[in-house]
């Protein structure tokens, strides 16, 4: 199972967010609240590579916690919170056996996984080579609040969103 996560849902990144849904945001200020929001991803995914983020802080405090048999109202909020929104990249093994370009019908979309709460979504990617990225998201039907189809609409969106940030070019479909 999992060992610890990258919590990515940061003021930084939010800010990044609300500044391209920001019609006076100008390029330029979009560019360096994503830089900076990048930066911050970056920190926290070289904790969580080190044994260092969050989970692991939980993960022990809870262990102590049981272990001492303290009752903590602050690990019963925080380990009680549902998590609606689980993402994880699937590796795609092997990427260099095959071309893309003369091969395309070889690239899956991977595997997937199901969402942990039942008003929430279970998004899996996977980055294959330099100009594919492939999502899976996944939700469930009896949830009024979840649209998988939706989800990915807007997800696209962003994408689209932030490739014409830089300036590129898209050939999303």
């Amino acid at each position: 199972g999992r060992t610890e996560t990258v919590r990515s849902c940061t003021m930084e990144s939010c800010n990044f967010v609300l500044a391209m849904v920001d019609p006076t945001q100008t390029v330029e200020q979009r560019l360096k609240l994503f830089k900076i929001a990048s930066e911050k991803h970056q920190h926290l995914y070289r904790l969580a590579m080190t044994g260092s983020g969050i989970d692991r802080h939980l993960f022990c405090l809870y262990v102590v916690s049981k272990y001492l048999a303290v009752e903590s109202p602050f690990l019963k909020e925080v380990l009680s919170e549902p998590w609606r929104l689980s993402t994880s990249q699937t590796p795609q093994q092997q990427v260099e056996l095959f071309d893309l370009e003369k091969n395309p019908e070889y690239v899956s979309s991977g595997g997937g996984f199901g969402p942990v709460a039942d008003d929430g979504y279970g998004v899996s990617y996977i980055l294959v080579g330099e100009n594919l990225i492939n999502f899976h998201i996944s939700s469930k039907f009896s949830s009024p609040e979840t649209d998988s189809h939706r989800f990915g609409k807007h997800l696209r969106r962003a994408m689209t969103d932030i490739i014409g940030l830089f300036g590129l070019g898209t050939n999303s479909k």
